[in-house]
């Protein structure tokens, strides 16, 4: 049976208060009076993970006959890009602001122009570390990382791992790592961590970052994979090296490359985030706050964990746009 992780109860942040989630616990407000524009601000369409939270964020305008200007930055590494476009919005006076931030430091500037201007920003799933954000969406990426340092714990208890731990600088990757790390040197004595690398989040490069750690390792027992974009790429690796299914693949996200993979037990483990869903909320929270209904400062998205022997069970809807799906 698959076990549902769920943020429960209201959590203390800092100063700020994290609402428990599920996925009835944001519903969708009445249609406003008014079309209002919204611009949407995501790391790479590239990723199937991005293109179903488009299609949340489209289709649930469409519903609330609301407009998105979508725009896609093209990659973790354009940072410029990304603070052209959302000048680009601040500019346009859209009415609200879904930002996808590629970089957590790097965004602060913009959204404190976008702050002075008047215009709400919905941080979604990857966070700006500016705080006059008027919302964050987001899955727990610190619930993430731990659950797959307790399935490793669980089903490995010796042995050593490798991490591939995504682009710095980026709020869900560093979170995602450093939970990871932290649980592991807490709980689990047996298991070492021989080393870690920062990257991209493409299938390329962690089809190198893994062929380096193989060349360097003698014995590697799992890869932690921060996203499934570089897990790819250690499968990839680990495939040519005579070593699917041999040694243990974890990591967060399902597009379908991944599903396959998880059916044929070359990836172990998949924690499933919900990018529909966060592009559903997101919308519906600036909808709330252009209306002047009070929102919370904090949501999180549920997440499941799937193995090859639950993964028939997930509930595809929340994860990704329908088959053939395109962007407007």
């Amino acid at each position: 049976m698959r076990r549902i992780l769920v943020a429960c109860g209201v959590l203390a942040v800092g100063a700020t208060l994290a609402w428990a989630s599920s996925h009835e616990s944001f519903p969708r407000p009445a249609k406003p009076s008014r079309s209002y524009t919204i611009g949407v601000l995501v790391p790479q369409l590239t990723n199937p993970h991005f293109l179903g939270q488009a299609y949340g964020y489209m289709d649930e305008a469409e519903r609330l006959g609301a407009r998105v200007i979508l725009h896609d930055a093209g990659g973790y590494q354009y940072l410029d890009k990304q603070i052209a476009q959302m000048e680009d919005l601040i500019a346009s006076k859209v009415d609200a602001i879904c930002l996808v931030a590629v970089s957590g430091p790097g965004t602060v500037p913009v959204v404190d122009r976008a702050a002075a201007a008047g215009i709400p920003v919905v941080n979604v799933n990857v966070m700006t570390t500016n705080e006059k954000v008027a919302i964050r969406i987001r899955s727990d990426d610190t619930v993430i990382g731990e659950t797959m340092a307790k399935f490793l714990h669980e089903r490995l208890r010796k042995g050593s791992v490798v991490m591939q731990s995504g682009p710095a600088g980026a709020s869900a990757f560093e979170l995602r790592a450093k939970s990871f790390r932290a649980w592991v040197e807490k709980n689990s004595p047996g298991i070492k961590i021989l080393g870690e690398r920062h990257s991209l989040n493409t299938p390329d490069q962690g089809l190198k970052n893994t062929e380096d750690f193989l060349q360097t390792f003698p014995q590697i027992d799992a890869v932690y994979n921060s996203a499934d974009f570089v897990a790819i790429g250690a499968a990839q690796a680990l495939k040519a090296a005579g070593k699917a299914g041999k040694v243990m693949i974890v990591t967060a996200d399902f597009q379908p490359d991944t599903e396959r993979m998880v059916r044929e037990g070359v990836v172990t483990q998949a924690v499933v985030q919900q990018p529909v869903t966060m592009g559903r909320w997101a919308i519906r929270a600036a909808v709330n706050i252009l209306e002047k209904r009070e929102v919370p400062k904090l949501l999180y998205t549920p997440i499941l964990s799937v193995t090859k022997d639950d993964v028939a069970t997930v509930d595809l809807s929340t994860v990704r746009a329908p088959a053939g799906w395109k962007p407007k």
